[in-house]
Protein backbone atom coordinates (compact mmCIF):
# COMPACT_ATOMS: atom_id res chain seq x y z
CA UNK A 1 0.00 0.00 0.00
CA UNK A 2 2.97 2.24 -0.53
CA UNK A 3 2.32 4.88 -3.16
CA UNK A 4 4.90 4.46 -5.88
CA UNK A 5 5.60 7.95 -7.22
CA UNK A 6 4.56 10.47 -4.59
CA UNK A 7 5.89 13.48 -6.48
CA UNK A 8 3.33 12.98 -9.27
CA UNK A 9 0.51 14.24 -7.04
CA UNK A 10 2.27 17.57 -6.62
CA UNK A 11 1.09 20.95 -7.86
CA UNK A 12 2.14 24.57 -7.38
CA UNK A 13 -0.45 27.05 -6.13
CA UNK A 14 -1.16 30.00 -8.39
CA UNK A 15 -2.67 32.18 -5.66
CA UNK A 16 -2.42 32.50 -1.89
CA UNK A 17 -4.98 30.46 0.05
CA UNK A 18 -6.03 29.88 3.65
CA UNK A 19 -6.07 26.56 5.51
CA UNK A 20 -8.23 26.56 8.64
CA UNK A 21 -6.20 26.09 11.85
CA UNK A 22 -2.95 26.36 9.87
CA UNK A 23 -2.78 29.80 8.27
CA UNK A 24 -2.38 31.48 4.91
CA UNK A 25 -0.21 29.78 2.31
CA UNK A 26 1.58 32.03 -0.19
CA UNK A 27 1.23 31.78 -3.96
CA UNK A 28 3.79 29.52 -5.60
CA UNK A 29 3.91 26.99 -2.76
CA UNK A 30 4.33 23.32 -3.73
CA UNK A 31 1.37 21.17 -2.64
CA UNK A 32 1.71 17.39 -2.48
CA UNK A 33 -1.07 14.94 -1.63
CA UNK A 34 -0.05 12.65 1.25
CA UNK A 35 -1.16 9.36 -0.27
CA UNK A 36 0.60 7.20 2.31
CA UNK A 37 -1.58 8.65 5.08
CA UNK A 38 -4.69 7.92 3.01
CA UNK A 39 -3.55 4.37 2.23
CA UNK A 40 -2.89 3.69 5.93
CA UNK A 41 -5.89 5.51 7.43
CA UNK A 42 -7.58 3.08 9.89
CA UNK A 43 -10.92 4.86 9.38
CA UNK A 44 -10.76 3.87 5.70
CA UNK A 45 -9.02 0.49 6.01
CA UNK A 46 -10.17 -0.94 9.37
CA UNK A 47 -11.15 -2.88 11.34
CA UNK A 48 -7.89 -4.78 10.71
CA UNK A 49 -4.77 -2.67 11.31
CA UNK A 50 -3.74 -1.15 7.94
CA UNK A 51 -0.10 -2.08 8.64
CA UNK A 52 -1.00 -5.80 8.76
CA UNK A 53 -0.89 -7.83 5.54
CA UNK A 54 -4.55 -8.66 4.98
CA UNK A 55 -5.40 -8.92 1.27
CA UNK A 56 -9.06 -9.67 2.03
CA UNK A 57 -9.52 -6.00 2.91
CA UNK A 58 -9.77 -5.27 -0.83
CA UNK A 59 -12.89 -7.46 -1.07
CA UNK A 60 -14.83 -4.86 0.93
CA UNK A 61 -16.36 -1.95 -0.97
CA UNK A 62 -14.60 1.24 0.11
CA UNK A 63 -14.61 4.92 -0.75
CA UNK A 64 -13.34 5.26 -4.36
CA UNK A 65 -10.55 7.59 -3.24
CA UNK A 66 -9.31 5.32 -0.43
CA UNK A 67 -6.97 3.49 -2.83
CA UNK A 68 -5.50 5.57 -5.63
CA UNK A 69 -2.08 4.15 -6.51
CA UNK A 70 -2.18 5.71 -9.99
CA UNK A 71 -3.80 9.00 -9.09
CA UNK A 72 -7.30 9.92 -10.25
CA UNK A 73 -9.24 12.20 -12.53
CA UNK A 74 -8.01 13.78 -15.75
CA UNK A 75 -4.36 13.44 -14.69
CA UNK A 76 -4.48 9.73 -13.84
CA UNK A 77 -1.33 7.83 -14.78
CA UNK A 78 -1.25 7.17 -18.52
CA UNK A 79 0.59 3.90 -17.93
CA UNK A 80 -1.93 2.47 -15.45
CA UNK A 81 -3.49 -0.12 -17.78
CA UNK A 82 -0.09 -1.19 -19.08
CA UNK A 83 1.34 -1.45 -15.54
CA UNK A 84 -1.61 -3.52 -14.27
CA UNK A 85 -1.47 -5.80 -17.31
CA UNK A 86 2.29 -6.22 -16.99
CA UNK A 87 2.01 -7.02 -13.26
CA UNK A 88 -0.58 -9.73 -14.00
CA UNK A 89 1.60 -11.29 -16.71
CA UNK A 90 4.73 -11.26 -14.52
CA UNK A 91 2.84 -12.65 -11.52
CA UNK A 92 1.27 -15.42 -13.62
CA UNK A 93 4.67 -16.32 -15.07
CA UNK A 94 6.31 -16.34 -11.63
CA UNK A 95 3.57 -18.50 -10.09
CA UNK A 96 3.70 -20.89 -13.06
CA UNK A 97 7.46 -21.34 -12.66
CA UNK A 98 7.91 -21.02 -8.88
CA UNK A 99 6.15 -21.84 -5.62
CA UNK A 100 6.21 -19.50 -2.64
CA UNK A 101 7.97 -21.18 0.27
CA UNK A 102 7.59 -20.40 3.98
CA UNK A 103 10.54 -18.20 4.83
CA UNK A 104 10.39 -18.22 8.61
CA UNK A 105 10.47 -15.18 10.87
CA UNK A 106 12.35 -12.99 8.40
CA UNK A 107 9.36 -12.90 6.05
CA UNK A 108 7.02 -11.83 8.83
CA UNK A 109 8.83 -8.68 9.84
CA UNK A 110 7.26 -5.42 8.68
CA UNK A 111 8.95 -3.03 6.30
CA UNK A 112 10.93 -0.95 8.75
CA UNK A 113 13.25 0.81 6.37
CA UNK A 114 11.90 2.58 3.32
CA UNK A 115 14.06 4.12 0.64
CA UNK A 116 12.44 7.14 -0.98
CA UNK A 117 13.96 8.29 -4.24
CA UNK A 118 12.00 8.25 -7.49
CA UNK A 119 9.77 5.59 -5.90
CA UNK A 120 9.10 4.42 -2.34
CA UNK A 121 10.36 0.89 -1.76
CA UNK A 122 11.50 -1.23 1.18
CA UNK A 123 15.27 -1.57 1.51
CA UNK A 124 14.87 -5.29 2.16
CA UNK A 125 12.24 -7.70 0.89
CA UNK A 126 12.51 -11.38 1.60
CA UNK A 127 10.53 -13.75 -0.58
CA UNK A 128 11.53 -17.38 -0.95
CA UNK A 129 10.74 -19.03 -4.25
CA UNK A 130 11.25 -22.67 -5.19
CA UNK A 131 11.31 -23.74 -8.81
CA UNK A 132 8.35 -25.97 -9.62
CA UNK A 133 9.15 -29.46 -10.84
CA UNK A 134 7.92 -29.70 -14.41
CA UNK A 135 6.74 -33.26 -13.76
CA UNK A 136 4.43 -32.34 -10.86
CA UNK A 137 0.78 -32.07 -11.72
Amino acid sequence: MYPIATFVNSRQSETAFHIRDVGTMPAGIQITADMKSVHYNPDLWGPVDPHVFYPERFATKRHPMAWIPFGAGPRICLGMRFALFEMKIVLARLLKTYSLVEGGDKTRKPFEQLKETLVIAPTETIVRLQRRDEHQA
